[in-house]
């Protein structure tokens, strides 16, 4: 079936509390929706959500790249023109939204869903983090809250105040948290390479999974050394464009990297850098860049194809709650993972 229509339509979604890190305070997340539609009258959605903090491109930038794209689309099957996108470096954000509506169209018209068409199997149950936020005084209240809804790993944004206070907060919230509970902490590049490493040191004796970027100037020997002094798994976020670009992620620092396909231009380019970490040893979370609901469905698709293909992580895409109005129902939760099912395409239905 050929494309009949391609359309944009800007949207505006206030966050129910700030989303603060070390990076910046957002108060609410724009992005594009893009709808491409068939012969049939069957929609792919995708969105296109761009984060400069996070190394994507403008807002505005974005949406000149699609109305460009989306002009060339009309009278084209879906599946070419998925194979004939541009590379993702200069606009990652939209070519994630583009290629996500096109995905999810060719998997409408196939019957299949998306983690399927992506080359998962039949296993459709994500496991996910709890996102609590940055440490203050009410991290306790929300980390008890998210164990009693069955999650197991809490992820907590650190580098907001001295390291010395978070440390404490950690340790009072340690002290709290019932066995078998493990912290995800992420401090966006908040310390410098003597604080940081004597934080490390502290924190082995805590409950804890893992730490991403830790340092505010990292190198590939200072990542190594303290991946070395670490109990848990080091993991790079915001500096892993910078090894891509270098092509330099066989001899990757650290034991895990963040899969963000808005950053990384797509559902299919995030997967090839799966595979390729999974046979460099690298383990891989797949994480929300604060998307819409409609963003966050594919992702979902996208960590079952990987569970399947690879060694099954706890991903981080519980992030819906940061929304007071969204553009439709995000994936359902339930102790602490989602169970996609077999509807055709992402599962995700408009309406706004």
């Amino acid at each position: 079936m050929r494309i009949v229509d391609a359309a944009l339509t800007a949207y505006r979604l206030p966050l129910a509390t700030p989303w603060e890190t070390a990076a910046g305070r957002w108060h609410e997340r724009q992005g594009w929706l893009i709808r491409i539609t068939d012969q049939s009258g069957r929609c792919g959605l995708g969105d296109a959500a761009p984060l400069p903090a996070s190394d994507t491109e403008t807002l505005s930038q974005a949406q000149s790249w699609l109305n460009a794209q989306l002009t060339t689309l009309i009278g084209e099957m879906s599946e070419p023109a998925c194979a004939r996108l541009p590379p993702a470096p200069a606009h990652p954000a939209a070519r994630c939204g583009l290629e996500t509506a096109l995905l999810d169209l060719q998997s409408k018209q196939q019957g299949l869903p998306l983690y399927q068409r992506l080359g998962g199997t039949s296993v459709d149950v994500v496991r996910l983090n709890a996102a609590i936020g940055a440490l203050d005084q009410q991290t306790d209240e929300r980390a008890i809250a998210a164990v009693a809804a069955g999650y197991s790993t809490l992820k907590l944004k650190l580098g907001l105040s001295p390291i010395e206070t978070e440390l404490s907060l950690l340790e009072q919230l340690c002290a709290q948290l019932p066995g078998g509970v493990r912290l995800r902490l992420d401090a966006n590049r908040a310390w410098r390479m003597p604080e940081a490493a004597d934080l490390i040191r502290k924190l082995n004796r805590l409950p804890i999974e893992s730490l991403e970027e830790p340092l505010r100037h990292p190198t590939p020997e200072t990542l190594q050394e303290l991946q070395f002094l670490a109990r848990f798994d080091l993991a790079l976020d915001e500096s892993l464009p910078g090894y891509i670009r270098a092509q330099q992620l066989q001899p990757i620092p650290v034991h895990r990297i963040i899969i963000k396909p808005a950053c990384l231009g797509g559902l299919i380019p995030a997967l090839a850098m799966i595979r390729q970490a999974h046979q460099s040893g690298i383990a891989c979370v797949i994480t929300s860049t604060l998307e819409s609901s409609a963003g966050l469905w594919p992702l979902c698709h996208l960590a079952a194809t990987a569970d399947a293909l690879t060694a099954p992580a706890i991903h981080g895409l519980a992030t819906s709650h940061w929304f007071s109005r969204d553009l439709g129902d995000p994936p359902v939760i339930t102790n602490g993972q989602t169970t996609l099912g077999s509807e055709p395409g992402t599962g995700f239905i408009l309406k706004m």
